[in-house]
């Protein structure tokens, strides 16, 4: 999986994957064979350009973000193209190489315009809703979701997490740069796990942290290596319909399936997994 960069799960647990450098995506099972593929460099329709963000919508539709396209292109589950919208510039319709996706809780599409420095929100059909963030409030932003009733956003040039509410206004942030427990060395890949709580890929700090929605610290794994549970530049992260992680390296062009618990202190009897 060479440069693999976005990942995406769908309802019975296929895995799509873009890779940038192939300029493609993969689809696998959980047992890591290939189920099909589809895309190729080019500007065309269905072909690709650095391809980044990816997600299944509840429809069944793929979304891709063809980066250095400057647009997002829709497929049907099985790789046929359906559509396109975006376009280079900076109006409310265009974007500017654009990072991550992901749905929200009403089915729009929730779209990184790094260039922009914003986040903007489409309906499953192109159609623009609106955008927020932009220069001041985003820095480098590279992935945005939804969790409970707030849009949480990757700040990469910030080295930090920042949180706003459906409308787009700023709530607050967390993390800085750093090495320690809430400390971040290149944020990007976000994923909800069962719990409600946030997982972020820590990439360059070759590790996962997890949090509560509010910034608290809860848990971290991973350390810089090859071996099964060691990551080389983590790069994406989602979750399986009965709970196991998934997640993208980049420095070790593989995906990795992962089971991780963690307890409370014993003395509150709660037994809390991942």
């Amino acid at each position: 999986l060479p440069i693999s960069c976005g990942l995406a799960v769908n309802a019975s647990d296929e895995i799509a994957v873009t890779e940038s450098y192939n300029h493609r995506v993969q689809i696998f099972n959980t047992d890591g064979h290939n189920l099909r593929s589809f895309g190729r460099k080019g500007h065309g329709m269905g072909e690709f350009s650095k391809p980044k963000g990816i997600v299944f919508h509840q429809n069944g539709n793929i979304f891709v973000a063809d980066q250095d396209n400057h647009r997002v292109q829709v497929f049907s589950g099985e790789g046929v193209f359906l559509r396109k919208f975006g376009g280079k510039g900076s109006h409310n319709t265009q974007l500017s190489f654009l990072r991550g996706l992901s749905v929200d809780s009403d089915g729009n599409i929730l779209v990184v315009d790094k260039g922009n420095k914003e986040i903007k929100i489409f309906s499953p059909d192109g159609k623009f809703l609106r955008k927020f963030g932009g220069q001041g409030s985003l820095n480098f932003p590279v992935h945005c979701v939804q969790c409970d009733r707030y849009l949480i956003v990757s700040d990469r040039g910030d080295q930090c997490i920042k949180v706003f509410d459906r409308n787009g206004t700023f709530q607050y942030k967390f993390g800085k740069q750093g090495r320690g427990d809430g400390e971040f060395e290149n944020p990007n890949g976000l994923s909800v796990n069962k719990s409600g709580h946030l997982m972020v890929c820590d990439t360059s700090n070759h590790r996962v942290q997890i949090f509560e929605l509010s910034g608290k610290f809860v848990a971290k794994f991973g350390t810089k290596g090859r071996d099964p549970g060691e990551f080389d530049f983590p790069r994406s992260i989602s979750v399986l319909s009965d709970g196991r992680i998934i997640l993208c390296e980049l420095g070790n062009h593989r995906i990795q399936l992962l089971t991780f618990e963690y307890k409370t202190p014993a003395a509150s009897g709660v037994d809390n997994s991942i």
